[in-house]
Parts: C-alpha cells; structure tokens; sequence
C-alpha cells in the first residue's frame, strides 16, 4: 500500500461518527458521589425543606371573667420587683373592664402556667395556687425559690395534683412576699384565669372553621403542634409546646421564628428575647 492510501485511511479513523440508534434505552449515570473534607462521602443530590405550616397566632374574642379580689390581692413591696401573666393581653374587641381579665385556654388536663418576673432579689421564695373558679376550693398550691432576676418562670401541674375539668375555668395566682410573710402589705403577686376545652367540641363561627386545624393535630408530629394550638387560639399549649421544643433544639431557626411570630401575633413582642428561668 502506498504511504499516500495509509495517510487517507488514519485520517478516517480521527473522524467521529454518531453514535448508531439501535432502540435500546440508554439510563442516566446516577449521582456521582462527592468526597468530602473528612474522606466521608455525600451525595450531590438535595433534599427539599420540610413543608410546614407557617405559625399564626389567631385573634379571638376570649371570655372573661371577674377578678377574685380576695385571690388576686396584691400589695405595695419597697422593691422594684414585677411579675406579669405570661398571656396575651386584653384587646379592645374583647372588651375587659379593669375589673375583668381574659380567659386563656388550654387541651391540657394538668397545663404548666407562664409568668414573666423581672428585678427579682436572689433567694426570693414564691408561692403558687389554683382554685376552682369561685375562689373557694383550693386545687393545688406550691412554694419555691427564685434566683435569677429577669425571665420566665413555668409552674407545672404535677400528677398529683386534681385534673382540670372540661370546660371549667379556674383562677391561679404567684404571689412573693418581699419581707415578713404574715404583713399583706409585703406580698406581690399576679393571678389569670385558664379554661380546659375538648378540641372536638370546637365549633365552627360565622368567621372561623376549626375542624380542619383539629383533624390536623390528632396525627400531628411535635414539630406541627405549636402551630395547630396557635391557630386555635389554644394559647397555654402553644406557649408550653414551643419552650419544650426550643429547649431540645436551642439552634433549631424554624422553632425560633415560631416564637417570634407567636409573641407578635399576641402583642407581646417585647418578651421575645427573655430567657426561661425555670420550670417548678
């Protein structure tokens, strides 16, 4: 063969012919993985966010009810000392005279009650009490000491104690003496109505349908259950629920917008940074 027909045959082997369509499917090549910093592996691929329901206080009209002026007394302590029900307060649709205060709710059977306290002086003894709503029975009371100044504060019902009747209200006070313990005039103190209710008992409004939200937190993960209770307007339990997850998750980002959106959503904005003290 003459060298001028070789240089012609090497010249078409470096031509690229396509490739010939025979009909058998070609599969994609799956996700190469990719070497990490540690020599671990990981896939290139991503996962979606988690679709969830974005937290929104609903603003009801809550009952009310009239103070127990002998439960909710309160005096005048030489100290700068403040306690303040951890609840939304009165708005003008609910329409609460001085001499009446809302009523939150809760599903809970034994609720943990929240009070905002500030200016506390170290190793000062509290005392907590939960009577029916005529002030006459006493369901549950305890006494424990504060040592941190400015914060929440959580008073769990224990086991022991009575559970709290379906469509009950019930009047609780904390009340902390600042010098000697028999003179009235040294105890200070705060006090809130709460009212069990059974979610399948909600009724729908001429504004607002909670079936839905009800069927929804009977098979709901923890993570949902804060924002069920708010849009319920189940104030006790979305309080509850979220400082439990923000605890086991204090890095968590979505926890923390919840409880902004929660505080603002109930005009409460000004407690959003204030850190839990303790639970008793």
């Amino acid at each position: 063969m003459k060298y001028s027909t070789k240089l012609a045959f090497l010249l078409l082997g470096l031509i690229v012919l396509p490739p010939l369509n025979l009909g058998i499917p070609v599969q994609p090549l799956a996700a190469s993985p990719v070497a990490t910093a540690k020599g671990l592996t990981a896939q290139t691929n991503t996962i979606a966010p988690r679709n969830r329901r974005r937290l929104n206080w609903r603003v009801g009209v809550r009952s009310s009810r009239y103070r127990v002026g002998a439960f909710s007394r309160s005096g005048s302590c030489a100290t700068p000392a403040q306690m303040v029900p951890f609840t939304p307060p009165a708005r003008a649709e609910e329409r609460v005279g001085s001499f009446r205060t809302p009523v939150d709710l809760t599903l809970s059977s034994r609720p943990t009650f929240w009070v905002y306290v500030s200016s506390i002086p170290p190793n000062t003894e509290m005392q907590f009490t939960l009577q029916d709503a005529i002030g006459k029975e006493e369901l549950y009371s305890t006494t424990f000491t504060v040592n941190q100044a400015d914060g929440l504060i959580g008073i769990r019902l224990p086991k022991t104690a009575p559970e709290l009747a379906v469509g009950e209200s019930y009047v609780w006070e904390l009340s902390m003496n600042c010098a000697d313990r028999n003179n009235p005039v040294n105890l200070l103190s705060t006090s809130g109505w709460v009212q069990r209710v059974n979610p399948q008992q909600m009724r729908p409004t001429a504004t607002f349908d909670p079936r839905p939200l009800v069927q929804e937190l009977a098979k709901a993960a923890d993570l949902d259950k804060p924002a069920l209770y708010a849009g319920l307007g189940i104030w006790q339990d979305a309080v509850t629920t979220l400082i439990e997850l923000r605890q086991k998750q204090p890095n968590n980002r979505e926890l923390k917008e919840d409880w902004r959106n929660l505080l603002i959503g109930a005009q409460m904005d000004q407690f959003v940074d204030a850190p839990v003290l303790a639970v008793n």
